[in-house]
């Protein structure tokens, strides 16, 4: 349309085109310390021109084309990926720290303390075997160390029940999640397919892909529509229309399976999330209780031959009430020795008390420095010597435990290493997205700046039009 009318036409849209451009601006602002916003851009386009025969064509303003997010799939999909990572590497560094927390070392109150002592205690008993309150000092130090063992391997068992619980709930949040981005889905398709960009929605759905990740790691892929599917250990849990849920297993403990629609569950293995990082965890924490149960099995048995010489004596540890090998949680010292330490065999001869004799204690003592196998399968006893004769190549008691105290550090130091790294890669990375999607308040004050002169200047455009117009329709004459 040419003419007045046309100029106010162009106006009008021009002032139509910075009032979005402004409000797009204001959303911006508003969301600028919105965790997971993208920054949004107006996209202006001239508007088809009036073709004005023998003349050409005149320009009939302008209109939006789009208005888009501002982000970088690549960057998004990096993040998401090392992000995950970095959540196996905290959870599995938190759990070994409560770990190393139960173990206590080193420290005057921990096992290794508990276990010299009673050693000592043995060698004192040598040098005074007749002495009453050398023989309760005996008692005493092994009913501690028999406690702290048991202390030690309950904690960690608990420690491994609330592994198994956190599992159990990161996996009701995988499925809820999934659930979210389901619905999200169908609200993205609806706007989709009306030829608009759903830019909010799709900062949630790389909101809710970026949790997901940080659960389980993710594979994700997007229709035409922007409907994202995901696999996880190379099962679809969503696609179109389509919802499958996570679950725990009990073989393995912690193991996860993909619940399918005919009722099978297939069993998955992840490579990153908090959920792998809680597995990782899980196979420590079996490792240390194998370890705490060899070292009680071996120790106690080893300290029951020598005193009971070969058995033929009362055992000075009673494992009789072990279940399913859980000798840490378990051991006690002899309850008829701890009614009576007169019990306790010092000398020699277990069946004729020989005053001032104390070889039996010594050589009770003399295991603190004996090589012992782990576990101690068969014993072979020489009661002659009262030595242990066949455990060459093993260990000893201080030694086997100061070996999984040391591997426990080992593994916890590792892990914090790949967690501090892991989190230095996630910093550059969010710098990143910052970079290209974050919302700089500079910059959307000069583009408000930028708007707010279009819009005057075309307000401006349709008080001189209404001028010309008042000129032409009330004071020509006719």
């Amino acid at each position: 349309m040419a003419g007045l009318f046309g100029i106010l036409n162009n106006a009008t849209r021009g002032m139509n085109a910075q009032q979005s451009a402004l409000q797009t601006t204001s959303h911006n602002v508003n969301n600028a310390n919105t965790e997971g916003f993208s920054r949004q851009k107006v996209n202006m386009v001239a508007e088809n021109p009036y073709t004005i025969s023998g003349v050409g064509q005149l320009g009939t303003g302008v209109r939006i084309s789009s208005i888009i997010r501002i982000v970088d799939p690549y960057v998004n999909k990096q993040l998401r990926n090392e992000n995950s990572s970095l959540e196996m590497y905290k959870t599995k560094s938190d759990a070994l720290g409560q770990l190393e927390a139960i173990f206590n070392e080193p420290s005057e109150t921990g096992l290794n303390k508990s276990i010299s002592e009673v050693f000592s205690s043995w060698t004192h008993l040598a040098s005074n075997p007749e002495l009453a309150a050398a023989k309760t000092m005996v008692a005493q130090n092994s009913e501690n160390c028999t406690d702290n063992l048991n202390h030690m391997s309950n904690q960690t068992e608990k420690l491994h029940d609330g592994t198994v619980k956190n599992i159990e709930k990161d996996v009701l949040d995988f499925n809820a999640k999934v659930q979210q981005l389901g619905s999200l889905n169908k609200q993205i398709f609806n706007v989709t397919v009306k030829g608009e960009s759903p830019n909010d929605l799709l900062d949630q759905q790389d909101k809710l892909l970026g949790e997901l990740a940080g659960i389980t790691g993710v594979e994700a892929t997007y229709d035409e529509y922007n409907r994202v599917s995901i696999s996880v250990g190379g099962q679809e849990v969503l696609s179109e229309g389509k919802i499958k849920t996570l679950e725990t297993s009990t073989d393995p403990v912690g193991g996860l399976v993909v619940n399918q629609e005919n009722g099978e569950k297939v069993a998955i293995s992840i490579q990153s999330g908090s959920v792998k990082g809680s597995q990782e965890s899980l196979v420590e924490l079996d490792n240390k209780k194998e370890d705490l149960n060899n070292l009680a099995f071996t120790f106690a048995t080893a300290v029951n031959t020598v005193h009971s010489d070969g058995g033929d004596g009362i055992p000075f540890f009673d494992l009789s009430s072990v279940k399913d090998g859980n000798y840490a949680s378990s051991i006690k010292v002899n309850a008829a020795i701890l009614k009576d330490v007169n019990k306790i065999n010092a000398g020699k001869d277990i069946k004729t008390v020989v005053g001032g004799d104390g070889t039996r204690a010594q050589a009770v003592a003399s295991l603190q420095n004996t090589l012992l196998g782990y576990p101690a399968a068969t014993i072979e006893y020489d009661k002659e010597t009262m030595t242990i004769t066949n455990q060459v190549g093993g260990s000893t008691v201080s030694g086997a435990y100061n070996n999984t105290v040391t591997e426990m550090g080992i593994v916890k130091q590792q892990t914090d290493n790949m967690a501090g790294s892991q989190e230095g890669l996630v910093s550059l990375l969010q710098a990143r997205r910052e970079s290209i999607s974050g919302v700089s308040i500079n910059e959307e004050v000069a583009d408000t700046m930028k708007y707010q002169t279009a819009f005057q200047a075309n307000s401006r455009i349709i008080s001189v039009v209404s001028e010309m117009l008042d000129t032409l329709i009330n004071r020509t004459g006719v």
